[in-house]
């Protein structure tokens, strides 16, 4: 299993995969830099709150790494499942299940380091730049850490377990359009939940059902669909 995750892991393309973290995270940075200047120099406007602006960040790193997690397992599984390109890796003396898992296991880890690189970077970010130019309302305190970094574990967890969807998904119905769909419904589906809670994450009963119901269907599709060539 270990030597067929280094053989697609040189097939995932890792130099091409940092550079879009890299470039997700200034992005990411970017747009908050506009925001906390627009509400600086708008009189209209109160500067915007620590808190505030660490939901925008949990926002931007979920919408951006799901949907590029979807785009991976397209690219890495679905497509090869429509393009039929699977058959020819089909044919080699490999479990077809532990090819599959080798996949996903790359897609999921990589999800789950870039998100959090990016929380890092950008919870970083504002802090610094509240420090220099005074850009935010309050004053950083370490005790916002005990907030933060459960917000954080919380999300890389669930945005993990939620890429998984793209795979379920785009293996039922082997469509492409399905996977990108799918992770967008999941983006929304996880907005409409932890606005309904007054900590803006999930409950630990609700990580422990989509995590349930997560796993069950990914049984599924490697008992049901993954052995089916196209």
């Amino acid at each position: 299993m270990a030597n067929l995750i280094k053989l697609e892991f040189k097939k995932f393309g890792i130099a091409r995969n940092i550079i879009f973290a890299v470039a997700a995270i200034l992005f990411s940075i970017l747009f908050i830099t506009v925001s906390l200047c627009d509400s600086m120099t708008d009189p209209k406007q109160t500067k915007d709150t620590f808190e505030s602006t660490y939901l925008v960040i949990g926002l931007l790193m979920s919408f951006i790494f799901l949907v590029y997690s979807a785009i991976l397992t397209v690219r890495l599984i679905i497509g090869e499942y429509t393009q039929r390109t699977i058959t020819i890796m089909f044919s080699y003396p490999l479990k077809r299940v532990n090819l599959i898992a080798g996949k996903l296991i790359i897609i999921t880890v990589y999800t789950a380091i870039s998100m959090m690189i990016g929380y890092i970077c950008c919870s970083g970010y504002i802090v610094l730049m509240d420090w220099l130019f005074d850009m935010l309302e309050g004053t950083f305190q370490i005790s916002m850490l005990q907030t933060w970094i459960p917000m954080a574990l919380t999300a890389i967890v669930v945005c993990t377990l939620l890429s998984l969807w793209s795979f379920i998904i785009g293996m039922i119905r082997k469509s492409v359009p399905a996977a990108i769909v799918t992770s967008l419904f999941a983006i929304v589906f996880r907005q409409v939940i932890i606005s309904k809670n007054a900590t803006n994450q999930e409950s630990l009963l609700q990580i422990l059902l989509v995590a349930i119901v997560t796993f069950g269907a990914t049984l599924f599709i490697f008992k049901k669909k993954v052995p089916e060539l196209y």
